[in-house]
């Protein structure tokens, strides 16, 4: 005789990037068993291919999760979260007067979900030329060098989010001039105008949380804006 099979339950919500809804059921037993695993190894690679296979197993509906923005995946974990493990999760947050580490319950329903700015992807570099970016994908993230220094990565962004790159008469494809040409167009820049760029990644949207309590050991009011996936937990 067959064991009984549970259905789970249906959410429906809104991948940010895409404006588009989707249904998505809580992750169970042994989506969890894959998540933790990733977690104790704390390995980055293995936590964000754990984060891709549980929500492609949990949305039911047709997305390409390679080609999401990071905070897209970040928001849709914290929505699976929430629905799988329970409404709240507790962080340790330090006091900016005494240092104390103070047990904060953050509810999920609350935490912010990334908001899209239209038209900010456009970068002015000087009254002819300009580059058109998009927001860095999984995959991007994903084929970044861990090992990499800062300016590095930031180079890797930057050159795999350049869309196009215009002048008065032309739109150039960075898919089409190829890195090189592109890299090498980077590299042409004044520090005002890479700042342009470096600018927009600074601004990406995130989930974010206003977090108000009063330190437990000085009584210091403490208002601070928890911003990024990683801020969540812990």
């Amino acid at each position: 005789m067959a064991l009984p099979v549970l259905n789970a339950a249906k959410y429906r919500t809104i991948v940010p990037s895409l404006g588009k809804e989707v249904e998505y059921r809580p992750y169970l037993v042994k989506e969890e068993k894959i998540l933790m695993i990733a977690m104790e190894s704390k390995d980055q690679r293995q936590i964000l291919t754990a984060l891709k296979d549980v929500i492609k197993a949990c949305i039911y509906d047709d997305i390409d999760v390679d080609k999401l923005a990071m905070f897209d995946l970040e928001a849709l974990f914290l929505k699976l979260r929430g629905k799988s493990v329970g409404e709240t999760t507790e962080i340790k947050a330090q006091c900016s007067e005494c240092d104390a580490e103070n047990n904060q319950a953050i509810n999920f329903d609350d935490i912010k979900m990334p908001i899209m700015k239209k038209g900010n992807n456009r970068i002015e570099l000087t009254a002819d030329v300009g580059v058109m970016l998009s927001y860095p994908s999984v995959s991007v993230i994903e084929k970044q060098d861990p090992k990499a220094n800062n300016v590095d990565q930031a180079m890797h962004m930057i050159v795999s989010s350049i869309d196009s790159i215009y002048d008065a008469d032309n739109v150039y494809s960075a898919k089409d001039e190829g890195r090189k040409a592109v890299e090498a167009f980077i590299d042409s820049l004044n520090s005002t105008q890479f700042k342009k760029l470096t600018t927009y990644f600074e601004d990406m949207p995130a989930v974010s949380y206003d977090l108000k309590y009063d330190c437990s050991k000085c009584g210091h009011k403490n208002e601070i804006e928890l911003k990024g996936f990683d801020n969540f937990f812990g």
